[in-house]
């Protein structure tokens, strides 16, 4: 039937949605308020967090990670979502 062949032709695109989710972001605190986060202020959640670490989130190398590169990192696993 139609309804049966539209159903087939939806499924794979349903699993690549899923494929894709996001990992939830953490309350990460932006202690001085800038917007981005610094070394320091993510180690305060990833304590484990070293410098070569904070390098490969801070795509944009400026310094500082920004939402997008923290949800891309969290995305990617380079960074994990600490347990609650």
């Amino acid at each position: 039937t139609s309804m049966t062949r539209f159903a087939l032709v939806l499924a794979p695109l349903a699993l690549a949605g899923a494929a894709f989710a996001q990992a939830t972001m953490p309350d990460v605190p932006d202690t001085d308020g800038n917007g981005t986060w610094s070394l320091v202020e993510l180690q305060a959640v990833w304590t484990d967090l070293t410098e070569e670490g904070f390098t490969a989130i801070d795509t944009g190398a400026d310094g500082s990670v920004d939402a997008a590169e923290l949800q891309a990192a969290l995305d990617n696993g380079v960074i994990k979502a600490p347990a609650n």
